[in-house]
């Protein structure tokens, strides 16, 4: 958050009551029936800003520089902002940081993000997501691997030649393409995290959030905890998403401080309207099928 005159919207320093730009009075009363937010301490005088911890409006008697950012003159009186295991990675060490965070969001989500600092660098948040990824698809992709390779040497060469490929050949490009499964899909979902991100950021700020992107990456970052159950072969693939899902909207509730209306959205519009389009899409592929072979 940065606070801006009134006057010229110039920034200034956080504790000065005169603009250095403009030399404007930075303490400005309302105007009679004017529908502008003014301080919740200073009703008197018009709010140059928003704190980013509790969310009133204060005015520049108000806006105080803490080792948090700017905040309002009671939140700097607060005891400062807590930290997931994930942010103790320096102490904790990174798979231990990691773990503890996964099992508290798993079973304890609103104790763990209970007076958390919502906001964090977007590569601590990625950092976060990768794991998560690798966790989930990572034993999965193994085990896949190793079945396909089993399965194909059972088969009689005799069965995988009639197309006339060399039978080992197709033996080795259907193994090598599911390790190479399993190595670019938890890169591929990482990316795809920080696109839904932004996404659900874009629905989350029409819903009249003000905090900004990262926090929502953070919150979503958080919500993938759940792909940890991964380290269980298939698990991860077919039933962390649902529960993701249903995390996510609390992360988002409970950061971003929004209505459960808004968070659901958030959480849940993007990867619906997902799901909408790619069945329309596979629908008319099949339907394009039908009618070329004659079928319909």
């Amino acid at each position: 958050m940065t606070p801006s005159c009134p006057s010229c919207q110039a920034p200034f320093t956080p504790g000065a009551e005169t603009c250095a730009r403009c030399g404007a009075s930075l303490l400005v009363a309302p105007a009679p029936g004017g529908a502008e937010p003014v301080c919740a301490v200073h009703p008197e005088w018009l709010s140059v800003a928003t704190c980013p911890r509790c969310g009133v409006f204060a005015c520049a008697r108000c806006i105080r520089q803490g080792p948090e950012g700017t905040v309002c003159a009671t939140c700097l009186d607060r005891e400062p902002l807590g930290q997931l295991p994930w942010d103790q990675r320096a102490e904790l060490g990174t798979l231990k940081a990691f773990w503890r965070t996964c099992f508290g969001m798993l079973m304890r989500p609103t104790e763990t993000l209970r007076g958390v600092n919502p906001d964090a660098p977007v590569s601590s948040s990625m950092g976060f997501v990768m794991l998560s990824a690798i966790a989930g698809f990572l034993s999965t992709g193994l085990v896949y691997t190793a079945l396909i390779g089993v399965i194909m040497g059972f088969i009689p060469e005799t069965e995988t030649g009639g197309s006339g490929a060399d039978p080992k050949t197709v033996k080795l490009w259907m193994t090598v393409g599911m390790a190479a499964w399993t190595v670019l899909m938890p890169v591929f979902s990482t990316g795809m995290t920080l696109v839904n991100a932004g996404l659900d950021h874009l629905i989350l700020r029409m819903g009249g959030v003000e905090r900004g992107f990262s926090v929502t990456l953070r919150a979503h970052a958080m919500s993938q905890a759940p792909y940890i159950v991964g380290i269980i072969p298939f698990v991860a693939v077919y039933a962390a998403p649902f529960w993701a899902m249903g995390l996510r909207a609390f992360t988002y509730r409970t950061l971003h401080r929004t209505s459960w209306g808004t968070a659901l959205a958030g959480a849940l519009l993007v990867p619906v309207l997902s799901c909408c389009l790619c069945g329309g899409v596979y629908g008319a592929i099949v339907l394009a099928a039908l009618k070329s072979t004659g079928q319909m």
